[in-house]
C-alpha cells in the first residue's frame, strides 16, 4: 500500500540501533509506517508523531503466536496474538480511511492498491515457495489437501476451507497444513471488502456520534454471535468473519476518537499497564481447550485497545517506552513476514523429521526471523510505494492474473498428483485404507442419517442380532474385528458410530449438538425396541472425550468432559441393568504413529521405531482414570485396555511384531485390533 507524499513521519526517532542497522528509514523506506500485520497503515502527516509502541505491540502479538506454534508450553495461549493483530489492523486502517474521507481523498481504487501492495507480494512469494516444498515433500493425501488450501488461500477463502474440511484448529492433523495460518488473512480481506464501503456510504452522516454508533452496533452484534457460537458452532466461531468482525471493529471504534485521550500521566500509565497485563494473562493462562473466541477473547482485545488508547494522549507511558525499544520495534516491522513464514517452516520441519526435538524448536525461531527479515527487506518494502514496479492499472491486472494462476495451480494439485513423484509402495504404506478392516461403510451413522430400519447388521448370517457397537471413530476402527469375532461364535449385531460421538445420555457435545441428539435417541430407541440386544460394546477416544471436548447438559448448562462422560455413560449403563457393557479404552496417540508417518520415514530414509514413553501416556491416562474406574465399578461393565497390548513398563509402541499398529496418529489398525479377540470371545459368552 502507499501513503501520501508526506506520510513519512519518523518523529522522536533519535539515533536508534534499528536506524543504524537499516539506515535512515525515512530515506530507505518512504512508505514506512505503523501498519498492522496483515494490512494496516496509520498514514501520518509530516507533523504527526510516529507510534513506536504500535510496532512493539505487533511484536507482542507475533512472538507468542510463533512460540505457541513451535510448541513452547509456557505460551499456551499464544494463539491470542491474532486477536491483537485484528485490533491493531482495525485501528490503523480505520484511521487511514477516516483521514482520507476528511481530506476528500478517499478512493476505493487507492485503498485496494494499498492493500495489494501491503499484503500480496509477501503472501504470494510464500505461497509459491511453500508449493514447491509441498510438491517435493508431501505424500499424495497431504499434497491434495494442500492444493485445496492453496486455491482457497489465493482466493482469500481459506477460513471457509479449514472450517469445512479440517475442523479443529488445534488438532494434531493441523501439523500437516502449512497454510492453516492464512485463515486470519482471509478474515481480514473479507472484512475489508465491506468495511470501506460502509464508511464511504456513511460518510455523509455526522461523524459524531452516528458513525461510531453504527460501528458499535455492528461490533455488538458480532460479539453476541461469537458468544452464542461458542456453544452452538465452535469451529465456525473460530474461523469465520461474522464472529471475528467485532475484534477488528474494536480497533475501528478507537480510531473514531470516541474515547477522549487520557488527561493525566496516571491515567495513561494505568491504561497501558492494565492492557499489557490483560494480554499477558491470556498468553500465559489460556489453553487451546478454552472455548474461543467469544467472551474469552475480551481480555486480549480490551487489553490491546487500552495499550493503543493510552498512547493517544500526550504522555509517553512506561509500557510505550518498553514497546518502543529497538528489538521489539524490529520484530514489529517484520511481523507480517514472520507470521507468514514461521508456520510453513514449522510444518515442513516436522513433516520431514516426524517430530520436533528441543534443538529444532530452538532453531526454528531464529530461522523464521531470518527468513522474515529477507521477506520484509526484499519483498515487502520494494512494492509499497504507489507506482513502484507497477502502476495501479498494471498492478490490478497482474494481481488478477496471479490470483487466478495460483488458484488454478492449487486445484490442479488437489485433483492430480505428478506421475512417478511418490513410489507406489510408499503410497500404499501412507494410505489409511491399508490399515482398515471390512465394513467401513457402516460408519457415519449421523452423516448417512441411519434409522432403526437402515442400521447395518453385521456378523453371523441368519442370526437375530443381540449385539450393539456404539461410539466414535475409534469404534469404527475396531468394527471389523468386533463383528468378525461375533460371526466366529455365531453372533451378530448393529453398528451406530460416527466421528466424535459418544452415547452420553443427557449430554451433548459443543458444536455437535444435533449429531448427539440424533444418535443418542437412535441408540436408546434401538435398545428399548430390541430387548434381545444383550451386549453393548463402547470404544471411544477417552482422552479427547474427557479431557478436550466440552458439553452441555439437558438444561443447557456448560459441563466439563469428566462429568459429562462419567454421568452420561453411567446413565446409559444403569438404564439397562440386564445388558452387559464392554468399555474399550483407547491406546496411546502420537503424531509419529500411523501409516503416514511410517511412509514418510521410509521415503526420507529415516529409521522408524515409533514409541512414546509409558510415563507420558500414563500422565494423560491418570487425568481420566477416575472416570473409567467409576464406570468399571458398575456390576454389568467390563473393560478392555489396549495399552496392555501395545505398551510395556517403559514405552508405548506404534509397531507391534513388526507391523504398524495405527492407521493414523490415534486410530488402531485392523491388525492391532485383533488383540481384542480373546476378550471379545469371553465377553460374547459371558452370562450365557
Amino acid at each position: 500500500m502507499s501513503l501520501g507524499r508526506g506520510d513519512t513521519a519518523f518523529a522522536r526517532s533519535g539515533g536508534s540501533p534499528v536506524d543504524a542497522i537499516y539506515g535512515n528509514l525515512r530515506q530507505l523506506d518512504p512508505v514506512y509506517h505503523a501498519d498492522a500485520k496483515f494490512a494496516g497503515e496509520l498514514g501520518h502527516s509530516a507533523t504527526e508523531a510516529y507510534r513506536f509502541d504500535i510496532d512493539g505491540l505487533r511484536a507482542i502479538a507475533v512472538i507468542p503466536v510463533v512460540l505457541f506454534h513451535v510448541g513452547f508450553a509456557t505460551f499456551s495461549g499464544g494463539f491470542i496474538g491474532v486477536d491483537i493483530f485484528f485490533v491493531i489492523s482495525g485501528y490503523l486502517i480505520t484511521s487511514t480511511l477516516m483521514r482520507d474521507l476528511e481530506r476528500g481523498q478517499y478512493s476505493v481504487a487507492r485503498f485496494y492498491e494499498r492493500r495489494i501492495r501491503r499484503i500480496l507480494p509477501a503472501l504470494f512469494v510464500m505461497l509459491l515457495l511453500t508449493s514447491i516444498m509441498a510438491v517435493i515433500l508431501f505424500l499424495p493425501e497431504n499434497l491434495a489437501e494442500f492444493g485445496k488450501s492453496l486455491a482457497s488461500s489465493a482466493l482469500f477463502g481459506s477460513n471457509f476451507f479449514f472450517w469445512v474440511s479440517s475442523g479443529d484448529y488445534f488438532a494434531i492433523q493441523a501439523a500437516f497444513r502449512p497454510l492453516l495460518h492464512t485463515w486470519s488473512l482471509s478474515v481480514e480481506e473479507q472484512f475489508y471488502i465491506f468495511f470501506p464501503l460502509i464508511l464511504a456510504g456513511a460518510s455523509g452522516l455526522p461523524r459524531k456520534p452516528i458513525l461510531p454508533l453504527i460501528v458499535l452496533l455492528l461490533a455488538t452484534v458480532s460479539l453476541g454471535m461469537s458468544i452464542y457460537a461458542t456453544r452452538s458452532a465452535a469451529v465456525a466461531n473460530f474461523y469465520l468473519l461474522p464472529t471475528r468482525a467485532w475484534e477488528l471493529l474494536a480497533g475501528s471504534i478507537l480510531a473514531f476518537g470516541t474515547f477522549s485521550p487520557p488527561r493525566s500521566r496516571t491515567a495513561s500509565e494505568l491504561q497501558a499497564l492494565t492492557g499489557i497485563l490483560l494480554i499477558g494473562a491470556a498468553v500465559f493462562l489460556y489453553t487451546e481447550k478454552m472455548p474461543f473466541p467469544g467472551l474469552a477473547a475480551m481480555p486480549p482485545v480490551v487489553g490491546s485497545m487500552l495499550v493503543i488508547h493510552a498512547g493517544t494522549g500526550q504522555f509517553k507511558t512506561n509500557v510505550a517506552k518498553l514497546l518502543g525499544q529497538p528489538p521489539l520495534r524490529f520484530i514489529g516491522l517484520i511481523s507480517y513476514s514472520l507470521y507468514l513464514w514461521h508456520w510453513p517452516i514449522i510444518v515442513f520441519t516436522r513433516y520431514y523429521w516426524l517430530e520436533l526435538d528441543q534443538w529444532m524448536m530452538l532453531a526454528i525461531v531464529p530461522a523464521s526471523i531470518m527468513v522474515a527479515t529477507v521477506s520484509w527487506r526484499f519483498v515487502e518494502r520494494p512494492f509499497r510505494p504507489s507506482g513502484a514496479i507497477l502502476n495501479r492499472s498494471q498492478l490490478f491486472g497482474a494481481t488478477s492474473v496471479l490470483i487466478a494462476a495460483v488458484a488454478l495451480g492449487g486445484f490442479a494439485l488437489a485433483k492430480h498428483d505428478i506421475p512417478g513423484r511418490v513410489p507406489p509402495d510408499i503410497q500404499r504404506m501412507a494410505s489409511k485404507s491399508t490399515y482398515h478392516g471390512r465394513w467401513r461403510e457402516c460408519g457415519g451413522s449421523f452423516k448417512r442419517q441411519r434409522t432403526l430400519n437402515k442400521l447395518c447388521m453385521l456378523g453371523a448370517a441368519n442370526v437375530k442380532p443381540d449385539l450393539l457397537l456404539v461410539g466414535d471413530s475409534h469404534a469404527e476402527a475396531v468394527a471389523a474385528t468386533i463383528f468378525e469375532t461375533a460371526a466366529s461364535v455365531g453372533k451378530a449385531g448393529y453398528q451406530i458410530t460416527d466421528t466424535g460421538f459418544r452415547p452420553l445420555v443427557g449430554y451433548r457435545k459443543f458444536g455437535e449438538q444435533e449429531k448427539y441428539s440424533y444418535l443418542t435417541k437412535l441408540t436408546l430407541d434401538l435398545l428399548d425396541s430390541r430387548p434381545e440386544i444383550s451386549r453393548v460394546v463402547i470404544p471411544i477416544y477417552w482422552r479427547q472425550a474427557v479431557l478436550e471436548d466440552q458439553y452441555i447438559d439437558a438444561q443447557g448448562r456448560d459441563v466439563i468432559g469428566q462429568d459429562a462422560v462419567k454421568n452420561g455413560l453411567r446413565a446409559l449403563i444403569t438404564r439397562y441393568p440386564r445388558k452387559r457393557f464392554l468399555l474399550i479404552l483407547s491406546p496411546a496417540n502420537s503424531s509419529i504413529f500411523g501409516g503416514n508417518a511410517a511412509a514418510r520415514a521410509a521415503w526420507f530414509g529415516h529409521r522408524y521405531e515409533p514409541h512414546i514413553t509409558r510415563a507420558e501416556f500414563d500422565n494423560i491416562r491418570t487425568r481420566y482414570q477416575m472416570v473409567v474406574e467409576d464406570l468399571a465399578g458398575l456390576p454389568n461393565v467390563r473393560l478392555f485396555d489396549f495399552s496392555n497390548k501395545l505398551c510395556d513398563d517403559r514405552f508405548c509402541y506404534g509397531k507391534i511384531g513388526g507391523e504398524i499398529a495405527y492407521a493414523d496418529d490415534n486410530h488402531i489398525s485392523y491388525s492391532a485390533s485383533k488383540s481384542l479377540i480373546p476378550d471379545l470371545i469371553a465377553f460374547y459368552h459371558d452370562g450365557r
